[in-house]
């Protein structure tokens, strides 16, 4: 979700202190995970044992258990296997990747984040901005020469293609029975808003522009009553992130003026739901080298999966269009170095060389949340102009804008993963002052160590999420 607070500065004359929170909040619930790894071969246990977190368990029911009790020699084949070292890392117009490998520079160990959340706040902003400060996000997003509507029509596509998709599961969920075992679900939701103070209106030119592009909900508050106004914006965001993000404000800067939000939230079940009697205490190594001991999650099931020169990657579906891939870097190295190696390019001819494998799923449950700041982010990737009070030009908001400026910008976010599924929210606040047949053994793809994760919707190619885990 994004928020945009604007203040004005009664003290410097020569520019006004425009605030811009963008808050991006993201649910996604329900969804069942399956990990892959390939661990060196092991000798297979005896019968009547299994070797599972180094402890000695009593040997399975091949009828009622998977056997996910048994270290699992791994059958390497080399027709699921990329060298992306071949392929050219290309980084220009990658505002995914590039905003990922920022945050993973910035950040000290795990980070979840949200970049279409980023995009849809950054670009409300844009159409109220001009000049340089347009410019340079229009170019931090990859669009270089193209006109701002080409970027407004991508976002209202993205909002249109998922409220069709939401409107289309509604319909499949009311039809189900209900005697049946639950209803496959899958939702991703957007909202936008724009509050702005009584003393400083917008142009309505802006305000319908923001309406007809990101169907943006416009309200004019008292930002001198900062309890009522407060009241009113963090009910909106706990409202459109389903409770995730209870709220994007703790305090209002007494020289905001205006206030823009993105929210986004998704939920899915699990194509393949985990079973809680699969979960079992096994070991997690930290990036640190520290071992401790986590709720692993475990499943036998078929799942799309690539081996290259970097990671191994296992696509895990949730109902409806949506996945997670799961990145696992092999032996050597480190999950971080293995994201600056990642490109749009270089992730898409991963994907292209996917191919359904038997594996053998082990993934931790976690729960994590963060606060990530992105100022000097966007500040790496070109976005410069509008952060400052000298240069920023936010004219096209409103006749009081013309000394507006951003002055903060983040992110938080909050995921939980379990077998049931999936639920995370993220927001993200600116503020400015004034491939293969069968395998004859299953390929083991065990999240034991640090690991990276996307969620993605396949049908529209947006990526949702970014992820990284470096401990527990």
């Amino acid at each position: 979700m994004c928020c945009v607070p604007i203040f004005y500065n009664y003290i410097m004359k020569k520019k006004s202190v425009f605030a811009a929170l963008i808050i991006a909040g993201f649910v996604f619930a329900a969804c069942d995970k399956n990990d892959n790894t390939e661990p060196e071969p092991q000798p297979e246990p005896t019968a009547d044992t299994t070797s599972i977190s180094g402890t000695t368990q009593p040997g399975p029911d091949p009828d009622s258990i998977p056997p996910f009790w048994c270290e699992i020699p791994v059958y390497q084949n080399d027709t699921v296997f990329v060298n992306l070292e071949t392929i050219s890392a290309q980084t220009e117009g990658d505002f995914t990747f590039n905003i990922v490998k920022q945050l993973n520079n910035e950040s000290d160990g795990n980070f979840f984040l949200s970049p279409i959340s980023v995009q849809m706040a950054f670009a409300m902003l844009a159409n109220g901005a001009d000049g340089d400060s347009r410019k340079q996000i229009i170019d931090a997003f990859g669009y270089g020469s193209k006109s701002i509507d080409e970027l407004n029509g991508y976002c209202r596509k993205i909002i249109s293609d998922w409220n069709t998709l939401n409107s289309e599961y509604a319909n499949k969920s009311a039809q189900v029975s209900e005697y049946e075992n639950g209803a496959s679900q899958q939702t991703i939701e957007t909202a936008n808003a724009i509050w702005t103070d009584r003393r400083f209106p917008l142009f309505s030119e802006y305000i319908e522009l923001c309406n007809n592009y990101f169907d943006a909900e416009a309200a004019t508050l008292n930002f001198a009553n900062k309890d009522s106004s407060l009241a009113v914006m963090n009910g909106w965001c706990n409202q459109k992130t389903h409770g995730m993000i209870p709220s994007m404000l703790s305090d209002l800067d007494p020289l905001t003026i205006t206030v823009i939000a993105n929210a986004l939230y998704f939920k899915a079940d699990w194509a393949n739901p985990f079973k809680e009697y699969a979960t079992q205490k096994a070991d997690f190594t930290n990036a640190d080298g520290a071992v401790l001991q986590v709720d692993m999650m475990h499943q036998q099931e078929y799942f799309n999966y690539v081996r290259t020169d970097i990671f191994t990657m296992a696509e895990l579906p949730y109902t409806g269009t949506t996945c997670m891939d799961i990145i696992l870097p092999n032996n050597g190295i480190s999950v971080g170095q293995c994201i600056e190696q990642l490109s749009q390019v270089r992730f898409d001819a991963a994907l292209a060389k996917m191919s359904s494998q038997e594996l053998f799923v082990h993934l931790p449950k976690f729960d994590l949340e963060f606060n990530h700041n992105l100022v000097k982010i966007m500040n790496q990737l070109g976005v410069v102009d509008v952060f400052s009070p000298l240069t920023a030009d936010l004219s096209k908001m409103g006749g009081g804008y013309t000394e507006a400026f951003v002055s903060d910008a983040f992110q938080l976010s909050h995921i939980s993963v379990d077998e049931s599924g999936t639920e995370a929210a993220a927001v993200t606040v600116i503020i400015e002052p004034t491939g293969a047949g069968p395998q004859m053994i299953p390929i083991e793809f065990n999240v034991n160590r640090p690991f990276a994760y996307i969620i993605r919707d396949k049908q529209t190619g947006t990526i949702l999420f970014v992820g990284k885990v470096e401990k527990l």
